[in-house]
């Protein structure tokens, strides 16, 4: 009978530490927020060939650090060779642009194998 009531309350002090863990990984910065912040750069960037929001995520990188991602429904053009295919927002407000590399990220530049092919001799 003593192992099913320590049973019992350690699934409980279980449960109630778990939903604390959780309310505690809530984002600092609300969705709400994220997406006007993403809105914004895409009205300052002159919105090219209307190009709209399609998914705004929370991502956790690791157990201290967390973003939005807002990805555009179709790549932006940046510089003729790289594209841009969405936002990445941290929780203070600060943006960064997901871009592709030359060639789509894909492919490596002319002349070099990429990273890991080996010779079929």
């Amino acid at each position: 009978m003593k192992t099913l009531r320590s049973l019992a309350l350690t699934a409980v002090l279980a449960v109630t530490s778990l939903s604390a863990f959780a309310a505690d990984k809530a984002p600092n910065l609300p969705i709400d927020q994220a997406l006007k912040i993403a809105q914004d750069y895409l009205q300052k960037s002159g919105n090219p060939s209307g190009v709209q929001i399609v998914g705004l995520t929370y991502e956790q990188a690791s157990l201290r650090s967390s973003f939005w991602y807002a990805k555009w429904s179709s790549s932006v053009d940046v510089d003729g060779s790289r594209k841009e295919t969405g936002l990445r927002i941290d929780m203070d407000g600060t943006i960064t642009r997901f871009v592709t590399g030359p060639g789509g990220g894909h492919e490596p530049p002319p002349g070099q194998r990429p990273v890991g092919a080996r010779s079929m001799r």
